[in-house]
């Protein structure tokens, strides 16, 4: 493996690991919301009114940022039929076609995304009392994260430091 591969995947390991731990934080910190909704609830007799809604919220960031490392492993559901017919150079271009599409998805999300998070920062979560900042921010944070990790997978994929069938491969054989 060249020098260059071994960066990019360095570099996407590093990202994935950064996007990785405050996903697990939020993961362990929905399930304490949701425990104690149910304690305060159906025990206690006193409902939580915002568990529900910070629960949903954290869900969505857990879902939309986790996507990256998805999109990083090659994970994202396709259908290979077609492309594995194809002589190796029409599959190379029509890899590139799917990626500069995607790229283009994931640019028009994260861009609009920070859009509309801006126009909701006026607005309220009244049962938690927060700006709506805080929950649409995940849109375009996560078309950010998903968007790098892309172009690094494609940077590999044109430089011959994925293999054929598109799933990352780590040095070492991780994945």
């Amino acid at each position: 493996m060249s020098v260059f591969h071994s960066w990019i995947h360095r570099l996407a390991r590093w990202l994935e690991i950064a996007t990785a731990i405050p996903l697990i934080v939020a993961g362990g910190g929905m399930v304490v919301v949701v425990l104690a909704g149910v304690v305060f609830r159906y025990v206690i007799n006193d409902p939580l009114m915002w568990s529900e809604a910070l629960a949903r919220y954290l869900m969505v960031w857990i879902g939309l940022v986790g996507a990256a490392i998805t999109l990083r492993h090659g994970e994202h559901i396709r259908i290979n039929t077609i492309r594995q017919r194809l002589p190796r150079l029409l599959r190379l271009i029509g890899d590139l076609a799917v990626a500069l599409a995607i790229a283009g998805f994931l640019w028009v999300m994260t861009v609009e995304g920070w859009s509309a998070a801006w126009r909701g920062a006026n607005q309220s979560a009244s049962s938690l009392g927060i700006s709506m900042l805080w929950p649409l921010l995940a849109v375009p944070v996560a078309g950010a994260l998903m968007l790098v990790q892309h172009l690094l997978r494609t940077l590999l994929l044109l430089t011959g430091g994925l293999p054929d069938d598109g799933h990352a491969a780590e040095p070492g054989g991780l994945s």
